[in-house]
């Protein structure tokens, strides 16, 4: 079967189950004749802007329809028991999601830790104008207009003509460019639960000089770029820094799954349920962070 008919099957049969056969309809109805103005779409417990002649469509596919961030039971298990042990310390547990693109991937991790905060950065304005609809009136996300990257400084934005997860950064003018360590310095006491990058090739920059951040994350999530960019080695240190741990890896859609293989082989005796999302939480709802 041709893999772009198997692709196109896919996203349908993914954006159906994220908000069902009949918004589909309209959605790709709109999109066959041109008409990009954002509509609204229910998806599960949340009403969602989805500009149907743009990439939000398989985006929304991905998240809410297949669930490529979704990790396993046993770790999504694992992960809520380590951040709340960390809230009972006093420790704010921090999911970064970088690459946030309109929000989904925001609002799907945000629902699936409720002891984390999650700090959605976007470097397209436009996107993140969007994604700031999204997530408004929902706590614990915290938004952020730019780029992750080695530096604090600025970045260009690359491939503005394509759809909007298509699009990169690089070095130049325009975007403002932070570090991994800049953003967790935001928050008091704040400390990195996981590592999500949907960066599309920026994954080099963004890594660089993170050791002492990344050591000993418990989870990171990655679409690698290596075949757009044959050579560079995108992902070079990520594998350096989880070189000499134990690690369960793991394969979701276009995602590698990275989780420290203690959290997973914890004593059955030890897994208590997390409280949900009812306890009160320093960061209120979605707001632009310069």
């Amino acid at each position: 079967m041709n893999r772009t008919f198997y692709a196109k099957l896919y996203h349908i049969d993914g954006l159906a189950r994220a908000i069902g056969w009949r918004k589909l309809v309209s959605v790709l109805l709109r999109r066959a004749l041109g008409i990009g103005s954002a509509m609204k779409v229910r998806c599960g417990d949340h009403e969602l802007l989805i500009r149907p002649t743009d990439s939000d469509l398989f985006v929304m596919s991905q998240i809410f329809g297949h669930g490529e961030y979704e990790i396993g039971k046993g770790g999504q298990s694992a992960l809520n028991r380590l951040a709340a042990g960390w809230r009972r310390r006093g420790i704010i547990p921090v999911i970064v999601d970088a690459g946030a693109n309109v929000g989904y991937s925001s609002i799907f991790l945000r629902d699936q830790y409720p002891d984390a905060v999650v700090m959605a950065i976007e470097p397209d304005r436009q996107t993140h104008e969007v994604l700031l609809s999204n997530c408004a009136g929902l706590e614990r996300i915290m938004s952020v207009y730019g780029a992750l990257w080695c530096r604090e400084g600025e970045v260009a934005l690359v491939n503005s003509e394509r759809p909007s997860w298509a699009r990169g950064v690089a070095d130049g003018e325009g975007v403002p460019s932070v570090t991994l360590r800049g953003l967790l310095a935001r928050l008091p006491k704040a400390k990195l639960l996981m590592l999500k990058m949907d960066i599309e090739g920026a994954e080099l920059e963004a890594t660089r000089d993170c050791g002492k951040v990344l050591k000993h994350v418990p989870c990171i999530i990655v679409e690698p770029h290596d075949f757009m960019f044959p050579g560079r080695g995108c992902l070079t240190f990520v594998y350096s820094l989880l070189s000499g741990r134990k690690i369960d890896s793991l394969v979701n859609g276009e995602n590698l799954i990275f989780i420290a293989s203690e959290l997973l082989a914890a004593p059955a005796a030890s897994r208590r349920p997390t409280t949900g999302g009812k306890r009160a939480l320093p960061v209120r709802a979605a707001k632009a962070v310069p």
